[in-house]
């Protein structure tokens, strides 16, 4: 899987698309964590539990509020959608930050 610019990414049809959709967003993954989530997307993105997750890396450079949050706590900005809506986003480390932000994913329940 390859980093791509936000520019790129057709996000409406991504949305329609994708019912579950984690967004790592980085910008080289020489930061403290970036590697490591780096392949941590590639396993997780191949295991029959998160079959129905779109794994995606955007350049941060192209998000501002992703890249801030990156420089300043110097980890990996993920962020969780559910068909189309953001449910949740944060920093994140390790592999057990990451499989929790994804059982919320999959147990949120929109409030009508």
């Amino acid at each position: 899987m390859e980093l791509i610019n936000s520019d790129k990414v057709d996000w409406a049809k991504l949305f329609m698309d994708n019912d579950y959709i984690i967004v790592n967003y980085q910008a080289q993954t020489e930061c403290p964590g970036c590697e490591e989530m780096t392949k941590l997307f590639e396993t997780l993105s191949e295991h029959e539990d998160f079959e129905d997750v779109k794994f995606l890396w955007v350049d941060s450079r192209q998000n501002a509020i992703a890249e801030q949050f990156i420089k300043k706590r110097q980890v990996p900005f993920i962020a969780a959608f559910k068909k189309g809506f953001l449910v949740e986003c944060e920093n994140i480390s390790d592999e057990a930050g990451l499989r929790a932000m994804i059982n919320r994913l999959f147990n949120f329940k929109f409030k009508l």
